[in-house]
């Protein structure tokens, strides 16, 4: 379809949403005409393309005409973050006030969605979907489309299983009230957006039937400078910042791997000379949600600003206006690494970012990032998302009951009935449920207490939610305007100088509640502060791409006579390399080194390596299970599982295959001086 056959196809929303452009991107005359057909899309494409209006737009022209009489939720638009949400719901008031269409948003830290007058489209993320379906499930009938943003996200974490879920009880929602004349049609249209997704086709396929693939190929382009940083001072870092004027910039985004760094950074760039003035920000999860989203504000409101965040923002953030994105420390894997680059010139066919290294580690990780290929998807479901899932449905069911074949039939797809009969026996042990005829359960005694919690701060878990969060969080309060402005854990506590928001504190007393803190009195508090802190883990494709870029066929293990023995790189990333290390040790005397996602210690030169069957690493992975579980991600739920389906979830989702494939390509080589200087100091 040409694009004035597709400007006449869409006589609603034509002029609000590309009047005032003219003409449609690429990517919308590839991706609109699917839209419009009604099929289940899946639109690949990169940042900045247009993808957003490529979905909305058309959903719009097929399921909220201007005539209609009636007005009921008829669009649910999943996002991964609230930050994100945020975002768009500004992008889109302006077209959507044109058009008379309703917008409201729902998640955690705001909701202005009413169900007794739902709107036409409602903002929102999975965990606040299922806080929805618990409370007003009947507003769900009428939706017609599901539009899922930043598929890659999702998919291979506890939450993209979640939203499997969570779409399975959409469609039985709109089954049944199809059945009992609610509504027209049973039909859902499913479209989902991606910038970066390795094999498109089967991802699709685990959240919705029949997807069609629209792929645009090509990634904007990206101008990276690399520059050395003192592990212990921000000179570098100022120095960088002073050239923002000549450089004709006014806004930065500056992504760290930890909170502390955050905080450090930060507090170095309000100490020392800056082109921003008093306008310097941070953004992190155990800040007040209330002020995450004053900072979100006034950081986009401002004309000159740095904002310094740590993965948060990663995706979180839609400002054209962002001129370059600083990365201190690199992070651990290739779609990290992408949205980081891709936060800056939204709007511009070119990213900004300067890569700060501390050392030559971090500095070969930026040099490989680039290069580095996306996890390969994995089918596999997590099932500590039906413990999660049995504690919504309970608090959903008007019965109060939960009965076994329909919970069968919500996870036929993915987990057996055998599992699901143990899982709700485990529960029952635990007093979570209880049996109140057969294979039917309701909420026992600690379940009820859990759901009593869900309105206080001090609950241990949500039901709505599996994801992992830390625990024993202290709530820290401002002397002077009495409001809580973060929670923070024990860790908050390892420095020398506290600092908040990147302004250094004083503690000035605990009321067995809430730390009191008001404006740091001391001098030097920039001085006082370390900068390094932590790196995030190592994934398995950018530790085999560093052996590519360090100029050695795949499988090369180079091994370097040490002081303590030999130094074997391996390139197997942190979960892998932490393995290895453990079975290796069975047979010969091994030692961790400080980089054990690239290398070990042995005490012998090797000859060859130890080679593993299947059966061998499932019985070592189900002996050391608990080590594993934190590692994997597996759900805040897990560890209510069953013991042996613990092991098996780990089993499963270390995917013993691929790791004895890895193993088994590995073969050893003695370096020459010069390689032997440099993989030396990836240990440093």
């Amino acid at each position: 379809m040409n694009a004035h056959a597709l400007k006449n196809s869409l006589p609603r929303i034509w002029g609000a949403f590309f009047g005032r452009h003219g003409n449609f991107t690429a990517v919308q005359i590839a991706a609109i005409p699917s839209v419009l057909e009604g099929k289940n899309v899946l639109l690949c494409a990169p940042t900045a393309s247009g993808k957003t209006e490529a979905t909305i737009a058309p959903l719009i022209e097929n399921y909220l005409p201007a005539s209609r009489s009636t007005s009921e939720l008829t669009i649910l638009y999943l996002l991964p973050t609230r930050a994100l949400i945020n975002d768009l719901w500004a992008r889109l008031a302006a077209p959507f006030d044109t058009l008379h269409i309703s917008l409201t948003v729902r998640t955690h830290d705001f909701n202005n969605f009413n169900p007794q007058h739902p709107s036409d489209v409602l903002l929102t993320t999975p965990e606040s979907l299922d806080a929805l379906l618990c409370a007003h499930a009947k507003v769900l009938c009428g939706v017609r489309a599901v539009i899922i943003d930043e598929l890659h996200i999702f998919e291979g974490s506890v939450r993209g299983d979640q939203l499997r879920a969570l779409l399975q009880r959409l469609r039985q929602i709109r089954t049944h009230a199809f059945k009992v004349g609610d509504t027209p049609n049973a039909a859902v249209q499913y479209v989902a957006l991606s910038a970066t997704l390795a094999q498109p086709e089967i991802v699709a396929a685990h959240y919705f039937p029949d997807p069609y693939v629209v792929h645009i190929s090509g990634n904007r382009a990206t101008a990276l400078e690399s520059i050395a940083l003192e592990a212990e001072s921000p000179t570098a870092l100022l120095a960088y910042l002073s050239t923002f004027r000549q450089r004709g910039w006014r806004k930065a985004l500056a992504f760290c791997n930890t909170r502390a760094e955050v905080e450090a950074y930060a507090t170095a760039v309000r100490a020392g000379y800056s082109p921003f003035g008093e306008s310097v920000f941070v953004h992190y999860s155990n800040l007040e949600r209330e002020r995450r989203h004053e900072i979100e504000q006034q950081f986009a409101q401002a004309e000159t600003a740095i904002c310094f965040a740590s993965s948060t923002l990663e995706l979180g953030i839609d400002i054209s206006n962002i001129d370059v994105a600083l990365l201190i420390g690199a992070p651990g894997s290739a779609e990290s690494f992408v949205q980081r680059v891709g936060r800056t010139n939204r709007r511009q066919p070119k990213a900004q970012a300067a890569c700060f290294y501390r050392s030559p580690l971090e500095r070969a990780m930026f040099e490989a990032l680039p290069n580095t290929v996306m996890r390969t998807p994995s089918s596999s479901f997590r099932p500590s998302v039906v413990i999660q899932q049995i504690f919504s449905i309970l608090k959903q069911s008007p019965t109060a009951a939960l009965r076994f074949n329909p919970l069968c039939d919500l996870f036929k797809d993915f987990i057996s009935p055998d599992d699901i009969r143990a899982i709700l026996g485990e529960l029952q042990a635990k007093q979570y449920l209880k049996s109140s005829r057969m294979n039917e359960w309701r909420a026992d005694e600690r379940l009820n207490r859990l759901i009593d919690m869900q309105t206080s701060e001090h609950t241990p878990l949500s039901i709505y939610s599996n994801i992992q969060t830390s625990t024993g969080q202290l709530k820290i309060r401002d002397q002077n305007t009495q409001r809580v402005v973060a929670n923070v854990d024990r860790q908050w506590f390892q420095q020398d100088v506290l600092t908040l928001e990147g302004r250094p504190l004083n503690v000035t007393w605990y009321d067995g509640e809430a730390l009191w803190v008001s404006s740091y009195r001391g001098a030097n508090a920039a001085e006082k502060i370390h900068y390094v802190s932590g790196r995030q883990p190592l994934s398995y494709e950018l530790a085999q791409q560093l052996s590519v870029q360090a100029g050695l066929k795949v499988g090369t293990i180079p091994v370097i006579p040490h002081a303590d023995g030999w130094l074997c790189f391996h390139w197997l990333g942190d979960i892998y390399g932490h393995a290895l290390l453990d079975l290796t040790g069975y047979t010969l005397a091994v030692e961790e080194t400080k980089q054990s996602g690239l290398c070990l210690l042995l005490r012998d030169e090797p000859r060859t390596f130890p080679i593993w069957n299947e059966q061998q690493v499932e019985r070592y992975l189900r002996e050391n299970y608990h080590r594993y579980e934190t590692m994997l991600s597996l759900g805040a739920y897990h560890h209510f599982l069953p013991v042996e389906l613990r092991r098996r979830t780990v089993v499963e989702q270390f995917s013993v295959l691929r790791f004895l494939q890895a193993i088994q390509s590995l073969h050893i080589e003695r370096t020459h001086e010069a390689l032997t200087n440099n993989l030396e100091a990836l240990l440093e």
